[in-house]
């Protein structure tokens, strides 16, 4: 099975086929230079120092409400744990356990007492965190897919890029996100010819849909090599929830179509939250946002950016 990526003007590229149900796997290692690291684990992840401690490979999650820290480092790191938090996920409403940092960096980024949601590491993939939009919401995350694959943290532009505005002629694309929630991000997107909301979401390493997306799209059951055709997807703390696994045939936004996606669906929490449920809506995971040389995102301008 493949998947492509057309542009106007005839232009493909076939990426590889769909490996992990539960959020992809890319195993290799995260570098040590701080600053930049590879896709981790089906993830966008950098490095954080927490307390100018020792690095840790958090993921960046541009749709997560809030920040996590696997369970384990709370006692090596002498984190003071704070008051319980209510957190939104992909399953439901939680209340978690917090901790608070003195100070928490990962390149543009610095933050002094920093409140951070308790997770489990087998649930985050192995990793050490999430960087959720309570600490990105006023940085610009440039993912870079091809090459030497980087994540980097930077701050906001002081101007906005225009829609085409390329180092290389003709070989970015801009894209007006739509209506925001709260801090995330979203764009137009078109399931086959009908339209629908992405919610842009570097934590995750397999899109999702809601069930109205899925019809809309026209989306087909997914056999996985032994039979099965279903999941399980899980939050930071562990909780679970089914999904689906379908092949979408068409993906459009910003003049690109994608098509043979392999996704996940479900009735999941996160489309009850921002309203819409009842309508095509999906969280565009890296897996797709891979199909690019790069990615911008600036959360604080509302600006999304394309490289091919």
């Amino acid at each position: 099975m493949d998947r492509r990526l057309a542009l106007t003007g005839g232009l493909a590229a076939s990426v590889l086929p769909f490996g992990s149900a539960a959020g992809g796997s890319l195993p290799q290692e995260a570098r040590s230079e701080f600053g930049t690291t590879h896709v981790n684990r089906g993830r966008a992840t950098v490095p954080v120092r927490i307390n100018e401690g020792r690095l840790l490979t958090f993921a960046v999650d541009s749709a997560a409400n809030c920040s996590v820290i696997a369970s384990d480092l709370i006692e090596p790191l002498g984190l003071p744990f704070g008051e319980r938090l209510g957190m939104h996920t992909l399953v439901g409403r939680e209340e978690v356990a917090s901790v608070r940092a003195a100070s928490l960096g990962s390149d543009a980024l610095t933050a002094r007492n920093v409140r951070i949601a308790v997770g489990s590491r087998q649930a985050m993939d192995g990793l050490d965190g999430l960087l959720g939009a309570d600490l990105l919401v006023g940085h610009r995350l440039v993912l870079n897919f091809k090459g030497r694959t980087r994540t980097r943290i930077t701050r906001s532009r002081s101007q906005a890029r225009g829609f085409f505005d390329p180092v290389v002629t003709n070989s970015r694309l801009g894209v007006t996100p739509q209506s925001r929630f709260g801090s995330l991000m979203s764009i137009n997107v078109r399931l086959g010819s009908t339209p629908g909301t992405a919610i842009i979401d570097s934590g995750a390493g397999v899109s999702v849909l809601n069930r109205a997306a899925a019809a809309a799209g026209r989306a087909s059951p997914l056999t996985l090599v032994g039979g099965d055709g279903s999941s399980r997807i899980q939050s930071p703390t562990g909780r679970t929830a089914p999904v689906d696994l379908m092949l979408l045939p068409a993906l459009g936004f910003a003049g690109v179509t994608a098509s043979r996606l392999p996704v996940m669906v479900g009735d999941l929490h996160t489309f009850d939250i921002w309203g819409v449920a009842d309508r095509p809506a999906m969280l565009l995971g890296v897996d797709i946002l891979g199909l690019f040389t790069s990615v911008a995102i600036d959360l604080k301008r509302g600006e999304f950016a394309l490289t091919v």
